[in-house]
């Protein structure tokens, strides 16, 4: 089962702690619904706009305390209702989910403040998480690090399916990494929980725009499971050649950190 927090459930809240073992499927929004203050929290009704939220892979225990800590009865006059909805992980709506449970606020918000933009982290200030999937060198910490990263919330071994590596970008290695589609194809890397400040930091080292353009992309865990996560890839897919020795060095460290050598195969 999936739920969609928006809240007091979301990374860095005073309730995240029930989802602290959760697995986090990545960063979405929902539509057909508006956000409301509610004086410390807030919550969703049906409306016109889009909420953003944090989705986590749960169980039916979790479940049944969230739906305590909601008031969720399954009452008419319940605080809130515990629904399922579709959520979406990019602009385009080409990744999503169904049926993930949202809970929406079963009162009257006449006079409540309305939060513009529907995400609650970024209105109150708050850190916002993303999935990231790293791949090439910056499955090496010592990478990370020089380019501003200071700490990675969660970390887990993923792969990408469909794509293969190739090396066309030029960088101060000779060429660097880039994702090309191949239906026969496999990416290793990891999949990193980091604050939207990380990524950021990361924009400035990938030249954002200029060089490279944040997509979302479906990846796998070793046990099969699929997150959503924003990855660097250029659309420029001319002039490829091999990886400098010292290029290719700096990713086999970084893939051997976990991977322990399975994933040499993939383009190196």
């Amino acid at each position: 089962m999936y739920i969609f927090v928006y809240g007091s459930l979301r990374y860095g809240f005073e309730l995240h702690h029930y989802l602290r073992r959760a697995r986090f499927v990545g960063l979405a929004f929902a539509e057909g619904y508006d956000m409301f203050n509610l004086g410390g929290y807030p919550g969703v009704v049906k409306g016109e706009g889009r909420v953003w939220g944090e989705v986590y892979e749960v169980d039916e225990r979790t479940i049944s305390i969230l739906d305590q800590i909601e008031d969720f009865k399954g009452e008419p006059d319940d605080l809130y209702v515990r629904e399922q909805t579709r959520v979406y992980f990019d602009e385009k709506r080409s990744f999503y989910l169904d049926n993930v449970f949202l809970y929406r606020y079963n009162q009257d918000v006449g006079d409540k403040e309305p939060i513009v933009g529907g995400d609650y982290s970024r209105w109150i200030r708050m850190p916002v998480i993303t999935n990231y999937f790293a791949y090439a060198e910056n499955t090496n910490y010592e990478v990370l690090e020089e380019r501003g990263v200071r700490e990675v919330l969660r970390e887990v071994n993923a792969i990408l399916p469909g794509y293969r590596l190739i090396f066309n970008i030029p960088c101060k290695y000779g060429l660097c990494a880039n994702l090309k589609e191949d239906p026969e194809g496999k990416v290793c890397g990891y999949i990193y929980m980091l604050t939207e400040d990380s990524l950021n930091s990361l924009d400035k080292a990938e030249e954002h725009i200029i060089k490279y353009l944040r997509r979302v992309v479906k990846v796998q865990d070793q046990e099969g499971k699929t997150y959503f996560a924003v990855a660097y890839l250029s659309d420029f897919k001319e002039n490829s050649g091999p990886p400098s020795p010292q290029y290719k060095e700096i990713i086999i460290r970084g893939l051997n950190r976990r991977w322990k050598g399975e994933c040499l195969s993939t383009g190196l």
